[in-house]
């Protein structure tokens, strides 16, 4: 009863014969501050078309409710979305989403997929008469499909179980898409979640992940802390049918901590990998090192050009080495908070070869280090094709 009670309004009535006050709980008059509610999605629209029907019934028609997104949408969009707050209500499906949305200050609403385990694993898969048969037979002639670098079963767990290897890339795909690479033998294996291959006979599982846990549904903190708890009560109390539909229900968030772990380690093992040239080394080398020149006078340019060069993790900061268009090299800081609300910057590794100009940054120089500090996401731009 009282967690019930929990964050609703009390009233007290009093009555003629001295009895006791009797406790009557409010809830709430469903009156949002918000005028819009967006629901951000990575699935088809219809399975959230009663759910929208729902909100606007029970939100008197006074809330518009936009659905935003689809089967289509990348892991990479969504959290270009999540980072700019466009979606207020965000069904992140993916773990590394709900990481992503933690990172963005979203707050934790609903668990997704409640009927399913808290946990799940990652595997990779080849068709059924392949002669791979594990890890160790895989060679450097072959080719393995995967996601994009926000996908927790088919990037960032793969590779860290890849460690050593040396393989032919074809990433940034959806599940479905890379059975059907496997499956067509445009790619020898491919990396996804267990349920994407594993009741498939013409597929053949090779390796299983550690547990990864599930996503989670996440509510943007630019909605008031009253709109939060009345939508989250809505969420909760929607009929069981839409709550199916829409993939979500109770439970508490899910614990990213391993996760995390994981995805830093990845990282680390993949900072100097080269995804855009085949095949790639999920491990790092050593490179001879450079041979030194006298540095050039300082420029105290407000607007450096050039192409990121390397990647590493410096406690809670991201190093990047760039390769400026002026001939010469900068270390990029970028604190991780700071780097989560860039809108255009991906996953760092993804930053590897990419073209990027540093705005109102006078470079510190350290010895023959050139150290450009980042304070605001607008000072690091990513520079896309065709600008």
């Amino acid at each position: 009863m009282l967690g019930l009670l929990a964050g609703v309004g009390i009233v007290t009535h009093q009555v003629i014969d001295n009895s006791p006050p009797i406790l009557s709980p409010i809830i709430g008059s469903k009156e949002l501050k918000a005028k819009k509610l967006t629901l951000g999605i990575l699935s088809p629209p219809e399975y959230y078309q009663e759910l929208s029907n729902y909100l606007k019934e029970e939100l008197k028609n006074k809330v518009e409710i936009i659905i935003d997104g689809s089967g289509a949408t990348s892991y990479e969009e969504a959290r270009k979305k999540m980072i700019s707050k466009e979606w207020d209500i965000a069904f992140t499906m993916s773990p590394i989403l709900s990481v992503a949305a933690k990172n963005n200050n979203y707050h934790f609403a609903v668990r997704m997929f409640p009927d399913k385990p808290a946990y799940y694993q990652a595997v990779l898969f080849t068709k059924a008469d392949s002669p791979i048969e594990s890890i160790y037979d895989l060679k450097s002639t072959h080719t393995i499909a995967m996601g994009d670098f926000n996908s927790a079963s088919s990037f960032y767990v793969a590779s860290y179980d890849l460690y050593g290897k040396t393989l032919n890339v074809n990433m940034g795909h959806r599940a479905s898409k890379i059975k059907d690479l496997v499956k067509t033998g445009q790619a020898d294996l491919g990396a996804a979640a267990y349920t994407t291959a594993g009741n498939d006979q013409d597929l053949k599982i090779i390796h299983v992940s550690k547990q990864i846990p599930g996503g989670n549904v996440y509510l943007s903190p630019n909605l008031s802390q009253s709109d939060r708890q009345i939508i989250t009560n809505l969420l909760l109390n929607a009929p069981d049918e839409i709550k199916k539909d829409a993939n979500y229900g109770p439970g508490e968030e899910h614990d990213y901590s391993e996760l995390i772990k994981i995805s830093a380690r990845t990282e680390e093992i993949l900072k100097c990998s080269d995804f855009t040239n085949n095949p790639v080394k999920f491990y790092c080398v050593d490179k001879p090192a450079e041979t030194s020149s006298k540095p050039k006078p300082q420029s105290k340019s407000l607007e450096i050009s050039g192409r990121i060069n390397g990647w590493t993790k410096k406690g809670a900061n991201h190093s990047f080495k760039l390769a400026g268009d002026d001939n010469k090299i900068y270390e990029v800081i970028i604190p991780e908070p700071i780097f989560n609300q860039i809108p255009d910057a991906p996953n760092p590794i993804a930053l590897q070869s990419q073209s990027v100009k540093i705005i109102g940054v006078i470079p510190e120089q350290e010895g023959n280090i050139n150290r450009l500090k980042i304070t605001s996401p607008s000072q690091f731009v990513v520079i896309k094709n065709g600008m």
